[in-house]
């Protein structure tokens, strides 16, 4: 298992939008390395906490055993699109339709995560199998994407997933198609091979690496992230008790719309209310302490009553 290296994303903002208090419920559906998570513990809250990454999970059960044989945490290994259906196996007196106090998505990858050789998710390590799952167990690799999928496929991908260049998206996609060869009889099986063919197009403008924006399409469409977080809202909003909130922090521009319409959804439907009505950034101090959050964009939304 990887070190835990993880800073939690804009935590004070998150804890100060919860106002957490002893013995409430709170969800976080995107456990990671329990850093939210944690320090809701600290304030006296128990906590429901998903994950569909294994190891996160073998994390939580060697790092918070204490909280978790207490009761005060209960961790589950599974996708957070599947809320509704996983929450139904809490223990009794947890199994409500509207058992939370506070839900927080944190859409962003763990630098665990990232950093992990075999996982495939950094440049850092060429030689890692261009694997990209976050849920160990889905059937379908990056590699397997980049060996079935057409050159316009490929193209539009990594456009609208990556928010890549059409020019440069669309050398990459026929680059790879000529590597795998008109039979598909070669595949781009890692890290190296896919950087190798980028380079080629893209060359580096700025701190990010050249690779960025098609690793990035990539990593979203092998987990399925937009279409997960479209099914997951609504089902958080049924398990939240009136007077709740829902937080999210994205870090990708399909995310943040996504949850921007379905809060303003809710709004016009007078189902609760939008807490910021810009989403709020990290400060310069975070950024500077961690780089990795200057994406982040926190929304958060109150429930003022029942669906109808």
């Amino acid at each position: 298992m990887t070190i835990a290296i993880h800073k939690p994303v804009m935590l004070n903002e998150v804890l100060d939008c919860f106002h957490v208090e002893p013995n409430n419920l709170y969800l976080d559906a995107t456990f990671g390395r329990g850093g939210h998570t944690k320090e809701i513990l600290k304030l006296g809250g128990s906590v429901v906490a998903f994950d569909q990454d294994l190891e996160a999970v073998e994390f939580a059960h060697q790092e918070f055993s204490k909280q978790i044989e207490d009761g005060q945490l209960t961790i589950i290994h599974s996708n957070f699109d599947d809320l509704e259906k996983q929450t139904k196996h809490l223990p009794v007196g947890q199994a409500d339709a509207a058992i939370f106090t506070g839900i927080l998505f944190d859409f962003g990858t763990s630098q665990d995560q990232i950093r992990a050789p075999q996982r495939g998710f950094s440049f850092d390590r060429l030689d890692s199998p261009l694997d990209m799952r976050m849920n160990q167990e889905l059937s379908v690799t990056a590699s397997d994407l980049l060996a079935v999928l057409t050159k316009k496929q490929l193209e539009k991908m990594f456009i609208e997933l990556g928010g890549e260049n059409r020019i440069v998206a669309k050398k990459v996609a026929c680059a790879i198609d000529r590597y795998r060869k008109p039979d598909r009889s070669n595949r781009v099986e890692t890290v190296g091979e896919l950087v190798g063919i980028v380079e080629k197009y893209q060359h580096r403008h700025s701190r990010l690496h050249p690779a960025t924006k098609i690793f990035q399409a990539l990593r979203i469409a092998v987990n399925s992230e937009l279409e997960c977080i479209k099914v997951a809202l609504p089902q958080a909003f049924k398990l939240l008790k009136n007077s709740g909130k829902i937080i999210t922090i994205a870090f990708h521009q399909g995310e943040d719309v996504i949850i921007k319409h379905q809060f303003s959804d809710w709004e016009k439907e007078k189902l609760g209310e939008i807490i910021f009505n810009k989403p709020l950034k990290p400060s310069l101090e975070e950024i500077q302490k961690n780089p990795s959050s200057r994406s982040a964009k926190l929304r958060a939304f109150k429930k003022s009553r029942h669906e109808t």
